[in-house]
Order: C-alpha cells, then sequence, then structure tokens
C-alpha cells in the first residue's frame, strides 16, 4: 500500500470515529452537522475505493 493510500485510510478511521461521537452526542442522524460530516466521509471513502484496490474494514 503507498503513502497517499495509508494516509487516506487513516483519514477516513479518524473521520469515522468523529462521526460515531458526533452521532452519539446530538443524539440524531439527520442532524445538519451529522449529515455533513457523513457527506465528507463518504467523499474520502470514495477516493479511496478509486485510487486503487483498496479494501474496506468496517468491522475492524
Amino acid at each position: 500500500m503507498n503513502k497517499k493510500l495509508k494516509k487516506l485510510k487513516r483519514k477516513i478511521r479518524k473521520l469515522q470515529r468523529q462521526l460515531v461521537r458526533l452521532v452519539e452526542k446530538k443524539g440524531s442522524f439527520s442532524d445538519e452537522e451529522v449529515v455533513q460530516l457523513s457527506q465528507r466521509l463518504d467523499r474520502y471513502i470514495l477516493m479511496a475505493q478509486k485510487s486503487s484496490c483498496y479494501k474496506l474494514k468496517v468491522c475492524g
């Protein structure tokens, strides 16, 4: 895995943790801030998927 992809993977994990904490704080998946962070995370995931044969491990 190249450096760019590793950095992207770390960013995705960080955003996933932030999203979980934000949902717990806001208590809603439809809160504006939650939706914005979720969309930001989606963009990073899409970049990772397009950049190579990156396999997302959402359970670990």
